[in-house]
């Protein structure tokens, strides 16, 4: 039996594009011959838009030939609480407690989101009941899979607080899938204890600056052998890329001219750009040098499917606390002469290698300042 998961759609009527992601991914149960589509958690945004919109979704799930399964997540849980009605083939988990279904003869465990412990400790009573069989289990929570669980454990009554699973949870279960919910960015390769695997499938649309990388669904297959998930890529929906630009005093037009090859030549109608742009300047003035930023990514704007700038964080060197300052001087007086300066270049072979040298120097020196202004301006 195989099965496509997904999680944290966030459907809001603003978001259109969020919308036809979620269209690709139930077309994807059909052309990868899936007997279910598994949702977990924060299909809706909030309870408002899932009242906007419960007319749409019911009609698309309705669609998909497979069965569907819902949990509520936190954004969405009040959603789910009086039973609406998704279409005849569609289950969701609608109140406080555990579900189990069953698909192909697979069980399947929903579980919704509820804060601390209590969603693991759920999950654990069902899951525990079944003998050998393959299970697979959709929660919305935080999952850590780290050796510190031991102390958590020891440690932590864990009734409070965010919804969270650890690795330890499932060291006696028997073989399964867990689908999570909660974190906005696949998990590649799933997470392996024993015999169980689990993973996030992030969101099918990307949401926010975080949420870098390829738009995944999980394609799970459940056999008599065990649980084999793999992440697929959904096509048709971009990726966002974060990528990072630093001012450091002298070097500005440099920068900008690094920043303007990027941004004609390495655009991309399939990537949502996040320009993340950071440092001092002591050349030209703050305002000038986001003017000139803002009018670069105005001039290549299309040729992304879109460029976002968020906050420019440019700051003149003369905001240095004095610690910097003085660091930055010292490397000033330590720059090496000019190549034409230096004795002896006459030979050809010295003139080469002086260059090498001084390109060596000025990429050491670019480090160097670059790391001063980024661990030491940064305190003001």
């Amino acid at each position: 039996m195989k099965l496509l998961h997904t999680a944290d759609v966030h459907l809001t009527p603003g978001a259109p594009e969020r919308m036809e992601a979620f269209r690709t991914v139930c077309r994807m149960v059909q052309e990868l011959a899936c007997a279910a589509l598994v949702v977990a958690g924060d299909l809706f945004d909030s309870p408002e838009a899932a009242l906007d919109l419960r007319a749409e979704v019911r009609e698309l799930l309705e669609s998909v030939e497979g069965e569907v399964f819902v949990i509520p997540g936190n954004h969405d849980a009040e959603a789910f609480r009086s039973g609406e009605y998704y279409g005849r083939n569609v289950h969701v988990c609608c109140g406080p407690e555990a579900f189990r279904w069953e698909v192909d003869g697979v069980p399947v465990v929903g579980v919704p989101y509820l804060p601390g412990r209590e969603g693991g400790e759920a999950l654990r009573r069902l899951a525990l009941r079944q003998e050998s069989s393959p299970l697979v289990a959709l929660v919305h929570a935080n999952f850590y899979s780290s050796s510190l669980s031991a102390c958590y454990f020891l440690k932590e009554n864990g009734h409070s607080g965010a919804a969270c699973l650890w690795d330890r949870d499932f060291e006696d279960f028997p073989p399964s899938y867990i689908a999570l919910g909660h974190w906005h960015n696949p998990t590649l390769p799933a997470f392996a204890v024993n015999d169980v695997r689990a993973a996030y499938s992030g969101t099918p649309y990307p949401l926010a600056r975080r949420e870098t990388g390829e738009r995944r669904v999980f394609l799970v297959e459940v056999s008599p052998e065990g649980v084999f998930p793999q992440g697929v890529k959904i096509p048709g929906v971009p990726r966002r890329e974060r990528v990072p630009f630093f001012f450091v005093p002298g070097e500005e037009e440099k920068t900008l001219e690094e920043m303007r090859l990027f941004l004609e030549r390495g655009g991309s109608d399939q990537v949502i750009l996040d320009l993340e742009v950071d440092g001092w300047v002591a050349n030209v003035s703050e305002e000038a040098c986001a003017g000139e930023i803002l009018s670069l990514v105005d001039r290549y704007r299309d040729r992304w499917r879109d460029v976002n700038t968020g906050t420019l964080r440019i700051t003149g060197v003369s905001a240095l606390p004095g610690i910097a300052r003085r660091c930055l001087q010292f490397l000033r007086e330590s720059e090496p002469p000019a190549v034409d300066a230096l004795e002896d270049c006459g030979e050809p072979c010295l003139r080469e290698l002086a260059r090498e040298v001084r390109e060596d120097r000025e990429g050491i020196y670019r480090q160097a300042l670059s790391f001063i202004m980024r661990y030491l301006g940064t305190v003001k």
